[in-house]
């Protein structure tokens, strides 16, 4: 017994366009739908000890207590975090921090800088990179620009409060 298969015939010029255009479609939606849907705001409150500040020149050297900055001077501040305020927050560390600042011109309200930041949390990592700041008495808010872990591709403000030494974060994020 022979069997023999036919193969419909479609015309390829009409049918395959057609085709790709609606994966296409398809893919698109779930593209723009899926991360959107996936998306989580929160807002996180952290208490930051300073651990350590290092002032350098622009050739690496120390600079004494109450220098004042200069064009190219650098910074580097770190601190242990801990959910919660300086008023009241959890006994155990929950992450770290460090922020590092390039002196890049002076006017009369301040030194401004070229400065990144990281906030480590339980394995994860927020990032605040090359933000453009006015160093003076008040302090402005930072754009969260990326992260790593649960916070890869996270957006959002970092509002630091100085409290003496240390750092109250209120920190808004989507992710």
């Amino acid at each position: 017994m022979i069997i023999r298969f036919t193969r419909r015939l479609r015309d390829p010029k009409t049918t395959r366009p057609a085709h790709v255009a609606v994966m296409a479609a398809a893919l698109l939606t779930l593209a723009v739908i899926a991360p959107a849907a996936g998306a989580k705001t929160v807002t996180l409150h952290i208490f930051s000890r300073q651990t350590s500040s290092t002032f350098l020149d622009a050739q690496g050297h120390p600079l004494a207590p109450n220098t004042p900055p200069a064009v190219g001077d650098t910074f580097d501040n770190t601190g242990v975090d801990y959910a919660g305020n300086h008023k009241h927050h959890a006994a155990k560390p929950t992450g770290s921090d460090h922020l590092r600042c390039t002196i890049t011109g002076m006017t009369a309200s301040g030194a401004s800088a070229l400065c990144s930041g990281q906030i480590a949390i339980r394995g994860s990592m927020l990032l605040a990179n090359d933000d453009t700041l006015t160093l003076s008495n008040t302090v402005s808010p930072t754009p969260i620009n990326g992260g790593t872990g649960i916070y890869q591709h996270a957006r959002g403000v970092l509002t630091p409060k100085n409290v003496g030494n240390n750092t109250d974060f209120t920190i808004k994020v989507t992710y």
